[in-house]
């Protein structure tokens, strides 16, 4: 009986795909276990991602990385204040984050649900940031109140700077 090789390279992509769509699988559930913000990712993906770039590393001139800051401004009030007036408000000015500066305008997320920021919120504070020793989950109710204080992204960028005293930066 005669081999033939030509089906057998066939077999072999075949087997090689599906291992490849099995690790891909196991890889994609392993990295969902992770997250324990689904929504808020998915909402960070759409909207944020583009400049905060994947995973929150950010963007040199553009947008500052969101691996480190949001987490230590989660567990202080001026820093929690200041997490939610950005994304409610906005902000623009010019800032330094690890001696690179950034100056960009993010925009108002306003017309987003007070649910659906506190989500993003919280995946970008617990499952982007590794120091949130202290931070409490944002709610719905947290994101309402602050709301009611409507600010320009100018004056969020001058209590930036509240915010950083009030973390020790």
């Amino acid at each position: 009986m005669k081999h033939s090789t030509r089906s057998d390279r066939g077999l072999t992509r075949h087997v090689v795909a599906w291992c490849w769509a099995g690790a891909a699988l196991i890889g994609g559930q392993a990295h969902a276990q992770n997250v324990q913000y689904a929504p808020g990712k998915v909402i960070f993906d759409s909207k944020c991602v583009v400049c905060h770039q994947a995973g929150g590393k950010g963007q040199d001139g553009l947008a500052p990385p969101l691996i480190e800051l949001p987490g230590r401004y989660a567990a202080h009030d001026e820093g929690r204040q200041q997490l939610t007036m950005t994304v409610l408000n906005g902000m623009f000015g010019a800032i330094t984050v690890d001696s690179k500066t950034y100056n960009f305008k993010m925009p108002s997320f306003k017309a987003m649900s007070d649910e659906d920021l506190a989500d993003v919120l919280n995946y970008v504070v617990f499952d982007l940031n590794a120091k949130h020793d202290g931070a409490k989950p944002f709610t719905a109710a947290d994101v309402k109140a602050m709301r009611a204080s409507p600010m320009d992204g100018a004056k969020v960028r001058e209590h930036r700077d509240v915010a950083l005293k009030s973390i020790g930066s």
